[in-house]
């Protein structure tokens, strides 16, 4: 344990193009890149580029270039420390490379869409870069959807919540930050690309350092190992550090030395493939500020698409069962022309030969696994953030969000406290339980079958009736609550944090059960003398009986009238089938789109003529 006092103090989707395209990063290559920072492939005194020499000046070392990583280093570079960035994989690309992210050229090779919602958006302008970042944006202000067997989407415009979801590939989010980091580091930032690190002294005795590893990692380029890297000891390099953040990832490496790591089985697996779209231009029916959506009336596979740039470059990710025929590599194209020709044609018309081609000969993907490390996020001065503290799947773009509130959490305790045993403790405290309540609502609502009825949509349509009857007394559903913000001390609109979502739930369970059980007595009660017949007959009390039978008839109904319209329970199947906004109002599915689009798109120009922009 750390012996300095203690003082009590918060849709990645992955998407790979079928055209073949090669990294463009050499990760042998070193550069200096302008006046904010060094970026190299070996560590050196000084600063200097080199592969084997190490700076010995005492700095805060990150791990992982991600976007967590990144903004990590921007936060505590912002409070005039020293950072150094190493990551296993290349320097990130210039996110206006329009070769890179043009779908005429070729699109590339991987990445990921994050949907940045009311969370993230709030803690990158608390860094200073959400200027930066939304240039390379694409706005989502509603959905369209086609249920089973319909010829016809349902379009529908949010005009529920207190921000427009952003879209963007992961790779554009980190090559925007790479140029923050860059530009604000003025001298105090290093990177080293090719670095594997491994924790040797998490620094636990007082006044001890972290005590690191740093070997050459050279990255899979393409294939099954995508993502991982081969790790040499030729040019092992030890290495002292004031404080560790480890931002890596699914990697993991240091996150399973910190605290146990808790993993679910999946017992509701889905693997997916990924589809480059491109959809027309000037055609009412491909609005592109939309996301995209479809599905198969037997569960067989879904389909959901976002945008990837302002020019109609979409990614579309299909959901399939493991047994599923497309679902492995090298299915036959002919097969997925005939199926997609069937049943969604409106998509089948933006794919080409080629590209069907690509999509069916390449291999599979599977989501992430819920998993949370707990009790703690630190250990010594070494804390854990983001995807390598806690993985969901994503479905309603938590996990990226929550990352970067993370990363505010990190800045604030280091503010307060220095680079300390006390910081990295504090910052457990803050995030320890977030991580582990955001797991597991996520898990909620991926649960199977009649198992998936009972702990997502049982509870959301018990939420829909009470909170629609009694507003003031209910809650909204828990989607809802997830996307909803409230106004703090100074007037500024901040989101619910998870663990309070999880109470106020369970309250609101607890209001339900004893409202429904007053319900059911009460009419026990009025039913008494025509049930004392049964209750004679049963040899029960007629109160008993009364309750029983009422509540049997009131589950029954419940079960008839809702299971049937959701047996599929998947995240897209219910979201589109999900009759109330926000604040509990019914949602008309009659209007217009242009209708709507064009008052939010008003709304939009007179806030912007009021800002001045």
């Amino acid at each position: 344990m750390c012996m300095l006092t203690k003082v009590v103090l918060a849709c990645a989707l992955l998407c790979q193009d079928a055209s073949g395209f090669q990294s463009v990063y050499n990760p042998v290559a070193s550069t200096l890149l302008g006046r904010g920072g060094r970026v190299g492939t070996g560590l050196c005194r000084g600063g200097r580029v080199g592969t084997g020499c190490m700076s010995l000046e005492a700095t805060v070392d990150v791990i992982g270039a991600g976007p967590s990583g990144l903004a990590t280093a921007l936060g505590l570079l912002e409070q005039g420390h020293k950072v150094k960035v190493y990551d296993r994989l290349g320097e990130p690309v210039d996110p206006a490379d329009p070769k890179i992210w043009s779908a005429e050229a070729g699109g590339v090779e991987k990445f990921y869409l994050i949907g940045l919602g009311g969370r993230g958006q709030k803690a990158l302008k608390d860094l200073g870069v959400w200027d930066k970042v939304s240039e390379y944006c694409s706005e989502v202000v509603g959905r369209k959807d086609w249920s089973p067997g319909s010829e016809e989407g349902v379009e529908r415009i949010f005009t529920d919540r207190p921000y427009t979801t952003m879209v963007l590939p992961r790779d554009k989010l980190v090559g925007a930050l790479y140029q923050e980091v860059l530009k604000k580091g003025d001298g105090d930032v290093e990177f080293f690309f090719g670095k594997d690190v491994e924790v040797v002294d998490f620094g636990e005795a007082e006044g001890n350092s972290v005590e690191l590893t740093v070997n050459d990692c050279v990255p899979a380029a393409s294939g099954p190992n995508e993502g991982e890297c081969d790790v040499t000891t030729v040019n092992t390099v030890k290495r002292s550090s004031d404080f560790v953040v480890a931002a890596d990832g699914a990697g993991r490496s240091i996150a399973e030395k910190v605290a146990t790591i808790e993993k679910y089985v999946d017992d509701n697996v889905r693997i997916y493939k990924t589809i480059p779209l491109k959809l027309p231009a000037d055609d009412k029916d491909w609005n592109w500020k939309l996301n995209f959506s479809a599905r198969t009336g037997d569960g067989r596979f879904n389909l959901d698409a976002l945008p990837a740039s302002k020019n109609g470059d979409y990614c579309a990710v299909m959901l399939l069962k493991e047994d599923d025929p497309l679902a492995k590599e090298g299915a036959d194209p002919d097969v997925m022309r005939e199926d997609f020709d069937r049943i969604l044609p409106q998509f089948s018309q933006l794919i080409s030969d080629d590209v069907m081609k690509r999509v069916a000969a390449k291999p599979v993907s599977r989501l992430p696994s819920f998993r949370y490390i707990y009790p703690r996020l630190h250990r010594g001065k070494v804390v854990v953030l983001g995807d390598a503290a806690h993985s969901v799947k994503p479905y309603f773009g938590l996990g990226a969000n929550s990352a970067l509130e993370d990363v505010i959490a990190l800045t604030d305790c280091v503010k307060e406290r220095g680079l300390s045993c006390g910081a990295a403790e504090e910052f457990s405290k803050k995030r320890a339980g977030e991580a582990k309540a955001l797991v597991k609502l996520s898990r909620g609502f991926d649960r199977p079958g009649k198992l998936g009825f009972a702990t997502f949509i049982l509870p959301l349509i018990l939420d829909g009736i009470f909170h629609g009857m009694l507003p003031k007394l209910f809650s909204p559903n828990t989607i809802a609550m997830l996307q909803a913000s409230r106004t703090d001390s100074s007037g500024e609109a901040i989101s619910y944090t998870f663990q309070e979502v999880v109470s106020i739930k369970r309250f609101d369970r607890v209001k339900q059960a004893a409202l429904v059980s007053g319900v059911l007595y009460a009419m026990g009660k009025t039913a008494s003398l025509c049930l004392g017949g049964l209750a004679t007959l049963l040899r029960r009390s007629k109160l008993s009986v009364g309750i029983a039978s009422s509540l049997v008839l009131f589950v029954g109904l419940a079960a008839r009238r809702f299971y049937s319209s959701f047996s599929d329970n998947s995240a897209g199947e219910v979201l589109a089938k999900t009759e109330t906004d926000i604040n509990g109002k019914k949602i008309s599915k009659k209007k217009k789109f242009e209708d709507n689009e064009s008052f939010m798109m008003s709304a939009r120009q007179k806030q912007r003529e009021r800002d001045g922009g």
